[in-house]
């Protein structure tokens, strides 16, 4: 059976994508009350998040009855994600995720999301830093 963390999945585990303006808490609920087993929330800036962004912040608001949850971040900036783990950590989700694939233009012109893939030795420092920093588990998304 496949484990994220000590997260037990079933063989063919559902998960819901993390996706902006639509991985709300309702969307969420929704999805987990018709048998998801593992949701997202929406992608959140790291900056953002370290800059108390209002937009930023209400996206780390998790549930109980959503869990197991994850908590999607990105950015490419290693001080600004390390500290947007442990906002995050407050939190309490049960997976922290982070969002290499997103090709979204101002996204990408940050060096982040998909614009990270250009520079693979940062993407991969920044996730094997990030590891560390928690012992939360922590997933990659690449699409």
């Amino acid at each position: 059976m496949p484990k994220i963390g000590d997260i037990q999945l079933p063989d063919f585990p559902l998960l819901l994508a993390p996706m902006e303006d639509v991985s709300d808490p309702p969307f969420r609920a929704l999805c987990k009350e018709n048998g998801a087993d593992v949701v997202y929330t929406e992608f959140i800036s790291s900056e953002g998040l370290i800059r108390d962004a209002a937009k930023s912040t209400m996206k780390l608001d998790i549930y109980e009855a959503e869990r197991p949850v994850g908590i999607q971040i990105f950015g490419a900036n290693l001080d600004s994600m390390l500290q947007s783990v442990e906002i995050v950590e407050r939190t309490k989700p049960d997976i922290i995720d982070i969002n290499f694939g997103c090709p979204v233009k101002k996204v990408v012109s940050r060096g982040a999301g998909a614009g990270i893939l250009k520079d693979i030795d940062l993407m991969v420092s920044l996730t094997a830093a990030m590891v560390k920093h928690t012992d939360l588990p922590i997933t990659v998304n690449l699409y």
